[in-house]
């Protein structure tokens, strides 16, 4: 194992070391033209204006950055040795969880060419998700005060849970549904948990809850997350996703108040009136899903030394895209280097995000070490793909501080499949640093 560990970092040197030379043999001009997909949410926010966006130019052949911290100050022509380039713009706040924080990105690769013009027109796109709560009629008729909080944290326990989750609260000196408030997260698994008090007993004591985990999330996409709460013989809340990009609608039904009887009244039960055909059986899912035979309930893992760490993707639809967002601060910046990227340009508190299709330099990295990592065509157009971290994640030891300080420190991978029906699974799964 040591021999395999060792291969690995001295191949992720040996790429970082190995550069391309770039010909520079004249100077060419750049011209570029950003803007801000219409199909986005537009809000009144910095993040919303183009002439606000962070835009890094890199020459990919050496790692060479030059950075603008606003389009507006950036030349309207700029001079620039001949050779191949890509340049990215984002917007300037990237919190994990906002208030009207649309987040937008793009990038595009392009060549400048010896006393030539290259015009370089950019269009960025929502990157990250938009939540809004819809209560029924009913709902604010049935239920007096209520807190609706969403996080795209691991766990409602995560130590970074406070900073990624946002709440919306209903009660006699604030309404933030009436106000019409949405917030933005960056892609991941949304939690969502609602407590409520109903109205025709409200003492600030009778409170009935409901929980939801939403697992099909991808950039652009908006949650509606809409409540309804039915009086039945057990009666409680029922919360429905509605998806308007994969249309996509989740019910959780979670028991809570009695039925109080009023004059008249129908008794609570029977089948649901919206329901057209209550008993023909769903329609099953197509959409991605992970599987792994030696964690089942993907627990968190120590790392050791031999590991099993083979996840079955199985995709009926067939793979169109698969990323892996590596948040390892000792992990990230060695497969950034790998993947040719300037480690003066890689924040090492930033998850690296893995492209493990279209990402040439990594995909080539990973190949020629040997590591049982599928790439490329072995991942693309696939329905089953084994995919295999068992000699990835033990390398995480060979970094970690020699001081014991990153002891129980946590590293996280998140696995997000997109099929060719657009529909996307993300997965996080964690390991945690041995205590020696």
């Amino acid at each position: 194992m040591k021999k395999i560990l060792y291969t690995i970092a001295l191949a992720a040197a040996v790429f970082t070391g190995c550069k391309k030379e770039v010909k520079t043999d004249g100077v060419g001009t750049l011209q570029m033209n950003l803007d801000r997909s219409a199909a986005g949410y537009v809000t009144k926010a910095t993040n919303d204006n183009p002439k606000e966006f962070v835009i890094e130019i890199k020459r990919t052949s050496d790692g060479w950055t030059r950075t603008y911290p606003r389009f507006a100050n950036m030349p309207q022509q700029l001079d620039l040795p001949s050779g191949h380039y890509s340049v990215t713009a984002t917007s300037l706040y990237q919190e994990p969880a906002a208030w009207d924080q649309p987040i937008y990105s793009g990038t595009k690769e392009f060549d400048i060419v010896t006393g030539e013009l290259t015009a370089v027109s950019l269009v960025c796109t929502l990157s990250n998700m938009k939540v809004t709560i819809v209560p029924s009629g009913n709902f604010m008729e049935e239920v007096a005060a209520y807190t609706v909080t969403v996080t795209n944290a691991l766990t409602w326990e995560a130590s970074d849970v406070a900073e990624k989750s946002l709440s919306w609260v209903k009660s006699s000196e604030r309404d933030d549904i009436a106000e019409g408030k949405a917030g933005y997260f960056t892609v991941a698994p949304l939690l969502v948990k609602v407590d409520g008090y109903r109205s025709i007993d409200y003492d600030g004591d009778n409170a009935c809850h409901a929980e939801l985990i939403i697992t099909n999330v991808s950039p652009r996409d908006h949650h509606v997350i809409k409540l309804d709460a039915r009086v039945t013989g057990q009666a409680g809340f029922v919360i429905t996703v509605d998806d308007s990009v994969t249309e996509k609608e989740d019910d959780v039904l979670v028991a809570g108040w009695e039925e109080t009887p009023v004059d008249g009244g129908e008794e609570g039960g029977g089948d649901d009136p919206d329901d057209p055909n209550p008993d023909d059986p769903p329609t099953p899912s197509t959409a991605p899903v992970f599987t792994w035979e030696a964690n089942p309930d993907f627990a968190e893992t120590i790392i050791a030394d031999e590991m099993n760490v083979e996840i079955l993707i199985s995709a009926p639809e067939k793979i169109k895209t698969f990323e892996v967002e590596v948040n390892s601060r000792p992990l990230g910046p060695t497969l950034a280097a790998l993947a040719e990227r300037d480690n003066a340009n890689y924040y090492a508190d930033h998850p690296f995000v893995m492209d493990m299709i279209y990402d040439d330099a990594l995909c080539d990295g990973l190949d020629g070490m040997g590591l049982g990592i599928p790439v490329k065509d072995a991942v693309l157009g696939k329905t089953e793909v084994l995919f295999s971290l068992s000699s990835l994640i033990p390398m995480i030891k060979v970094y970690l501080a020699p001081d014991g300080s990153d002891a129980g420190s946590r590293h996280v991978f998140t696995l997000s499949v997109t099929d060719e029906k657009d529909q996307t699974t993300s997965k996080p799964i964690v390991f945690i640093a041995p205590e020696s």
